[in-house]
């Protein structure tokens, strides 16, 4: 089979490199003979980013990251036809490269509007009540929702990360940059082939913005929770940024047969500082909500998916949590986490590990939660075989009533995450990151609501706010990102695995996986 197929890649691209099979003279602009678009600067589609991280370990300012995002619905051809679903390309000239384009993100997966939209068929009609709670009524062919989103809700920007200057260490502002933006409804294979018919397209010169990212507030499953101190310099104390890719000489074995699933990436919120964990638990059950709660079925709970906190404060020694407002679910999660130093949605601490385990079992195990939520639960990573009820994390702070999570792998694996999200489950990942001496520095955690394999890589994407705090919105603007992970290496000794995916190549490590199984109650009359 894999001797065909290569006969049948080998042939397709044949075809397509050559100028004999154009329909239009041999002269004409790549764009024209191949279904490639070059993406334009002032299109106002894509954007570039320097980043400015406002972490615990310590700001970065100007720093070598580089940031990349996509605005779905903008994606237009020369004629303003929309582009449709299909992969962003983004080849870039540094300066200290000498005038040479590197690779510096590849197959950047963009789905347009209607895509997105086919997730949820059904046709809806908004009511609102004056207690701001949206009774979503249905349409012809559908069945009876309620949807408690918030209104206006902004479109994502699909982003990734990447080196503004590859083979450099340093900082310093960059308000400009060359680079080759194409756009292809099937994936580009990542070979030299590939590289130089991508010198063929002129490189545009973009504007650069400065961004600033605080997304962050995940401790480490070993229990770490405050960053390390680290003597290197701050602009390493997330490692390096994406290295660009190297392109290989052959075709890979799987470029027809790519493979992919994508749940909706709605619904987001913006998280206060270092709230990444009750929120990225409050995004999964609200997605289960929306896709499971309808008639003959029920799985909903009271509390609206609205911003909140699980604020602290004390009756004499003893520290009590209450959920600012009550109605708010990300506020219960968060009060059952039990954060330290939370008053407000510009303070607080890193959630601990255990803390993420009590935040959503405690809420689910609580009447407060309501009666139509019951919920399975399985993870990966931890060196925990069972998290919950009775075993690891339940130190009796935090009533649990019975709910708890097996174990099914040592580590989390791409496979693992791929067939709980095809099975319509929800998944959060925690991921740290380590400075280049391999020095555990911060964690994040997020929603993981897509998987894909193509061009031979491994990718998984991720929703989170990368502006946590008092924004003065009241939703946020959606951040949703592309991340290649395999293991190739642990940090600090780049090249020599340790069993953990890495993101992106770097040293950023996925460390522990929670799939979330909605366990829905028939509605019989």
């Amino acid at each position: 089979m894999k001797i065909y197929q290569g006969i049948l890649i080998t042939l397709l691209f044949s075809l397509l490199y050559s100028s004999a099979a154009s329909a239009t003279h041999r002269n004409s602009s790549p764009s024209e003979r191949l279904p490639v678009t070059q993406l334009h600067s002032g299109s106002n589609a894509i954007f570039f980013d320097q980043v400015n991280f406002d972490l615990v370990i310590s700001p970065i300012s100007n720093s070598d990251w580089g940031q990349f995002r996509v605005k779905p619905t903008k994606l237009t051809d020369r004629r303003g036809k929309p582009l449709g679903t299909g992969y962003v390309n983004v080849f870039t000239y540094p300066q200290n490269r000498g005038g040479e384009a590197v690779w510096a993100i590849s197959n950047l997966f963009v789905s347009s509007p209607a895509d997105s939209n086919s997730n949820d068929r059904r046709k809806t009609v908004t009511i609102k009540h004056a207690d701001n709670r949206q009774f979503t009524q249905p349409g012809r062919g559908s069945s009876a929702t309620i949807s408690r989103r918030q209104p206006n809700t902004p479109e994502p920007e699909m982003s990734a990360y990447f080196d503004l200057r590859p083979g450099e260490d340093g900082q310093g502002s960059l308000r400009r940059m060359r680079a080759t933006v194409l756009f292809s409804p099937q994936p580009l294979p990542t070979i030299e082939d590939v590289a130089q018919f991508a010198k063929r397209f002129p490189p545009q010169t973009f504007s650069v913005s400065p961004i600033i990212i605080n997304a962050e507030g995940a401790g480490h499953v070993d229990g770490r929770v405050s960053p390390i101190s680290s003597t290197i310099p701050s602009s390493l104390s997330l490692g390096r940024p994406p290295q660009p890719v190297t392109p290989a000489p052959g075709l890979p074995d799987d470029l027809l047969f790519p493979i992919q699933v994508i749940q909706a990436d709605q619904p987001n919120l913006d998280a206060g500082r270092n709230q990444c964990v009750p929120m990225a638990h409050a995004n999964a059950l609200q997605y289960l909500e929306d896709r499971y709660d309808n008639l003959p079925l029920a799985w909903r709970f009271p509390q609206l998916h609205i911003r909140g906190i699980g604020k602290v404060s004390s009756a004499g020694d003893v520290l009590i949590w209450e959920p600012v407002p009550e109605n708010s679910l990300v506020a219960n999660i968060d009060s059952y986490g039990r954060r330290a130093g939370v008053l407000d949605l510009d303070s607080g601490s890193y959630t601990t590990f255990c803390g993420l385990i009590r935040g959503v079992f405690g809420y689910l195990a609580d009447p407060v939660s309501g009666t139509f939520d019951t919920t399975e639960f399985r993870h990966q990573g931890s060196g925990s075989t069972v998290l919950g009820s009775g075993a690891d994390c339940d130190n009796g702070t935090v009533i649990m009533n019975g709910i708890t999570s097996q174990r099914e792998g040592l580590n989390p694996t791409w496979e693992w995450m791929f067939n709980e999200l095809v099975q319509g489950r929800a998944v959060t990942i925690l991921f740290s990151w380590y400075d280049v001496d391999g020095d555990w520095t911060g964690g994040h955690s997020v929603r993981v609501y897509g998987a894909a394999k193509l061009d031979n890589r491994h990718y998984i994407y991720t929703l989170d706010d990368d502006s946590q705090g008092d924004n003065f919105s009241n939703v946020a603007s959606p951040r949703t990102q592309q991340w290649e992970v395999a293991d190739t290496g642990q940090p600090g000794l780049d090249g020599v695995p340790d069993g953990r995916l890495n993101m992106n190549g770097m040293s950023w490590e996925i460390d522990f996986a929670l799939s979330y199984e909605a366990k829905p109650t028939l509605l019989i009359p």
